[in-house]
């Protein structure tokens, strides 16, 4: 079982020489940026899809409006690791796609979904999940990495800021579950300076991933 990873949204009108919808991708930042801190904290309560992580949500008038079914196209055998679900919707509703006032439908489509065929398999609650990212927005925190030993714990939770970056929080309790530490890390579009957490009784830090677009970042150190 994986945790899930992505969410990606698609439409289509037309068929092809199979029978199934052709999707194209669509959606503003703002969708965007919603669905993703959906998916943060689906993952962050290891929300499972099952054998694959990436969902890819097609919005089509090929199926009738107001029902979903999984994709009829077979698997792609060499990317295993996602699946389309196809969403019926009016050719009315498919003019408005892109549009401001769509963004609730959009999201009330997707929770129907994720309740209607993963949620006997996962113990969170879907509908807590995205009103907490819709309410919160970007103050929204999700926890990303843990470090703990006998006598600390030090967290990394993160934020998804309107603008697309991660701003990153490093917090540390002691064994009595004071905070000892709230540190907040440089904004990122991407998370490459966040790998390894080490934790000792006189310092955290955090060092970068280990790969070759992160070997010239510095890792965070801090006296606790």
């Amino acid at each position: 079982m994986k945790t899930i990873s992505d969410i990606r949204l698609f439409r289509s009108m037309i068929a092809n020489t199979d029978g199934n919808p052709l999707p194209s991708g669509f959606g503003s930042k703002q969708l965007h940026i919603v669905i993703h801190r959906i998916v943060m904290k689906l993952r962050e309560k290891n929300f499972s899809l099952g054998e694959y992580d990436h969902l890819y949500l097609n919005f089509t008038t090929y199926l009738n409006a107001g029902t979903f079914s999984p994709a009829a196209r077979s698997i792609d055998p060499y990317h295993k690791w996602y699946r389309y679900y196809d969403i019926g919707i009016s050719q009315e509703v498919y003019q408005q796609l892109d549009s401001e006032s769509s963004i609730d439908y959009i999201i009330t489509q997707l929770q129907d979904l994720l309740i209607s065929f993963f949620s006997s398999e996962n113990t969170c609650s879907v509908q807590e999940c995205i009103s907490e990212a819709i309410e919160k927005g970007e103050d929204m925190l999700t926890l990303y990495k843990t470090k703990q030993t006998p006598k600390q714990k030090a967290s990394i939770y993160l934020q998804y800021l309107d603008n697309g970056q991660y701003l990153p929080h490093v917090f540390v309790w002691n064994y009595s579950g004071e905070e000892i530490l709230h540190r907040k890390l440089a904004p990122s579009s991407d998370l490459m300076a966040i790998g390894e957490i080490q934790l000792s009784s006189k310092k955290v830090t955090i060092k970068p991933r280990k790969n070759s677009v992160a070997s010239k970042l510095s890792p965070y150190v801090f006296e606790l």
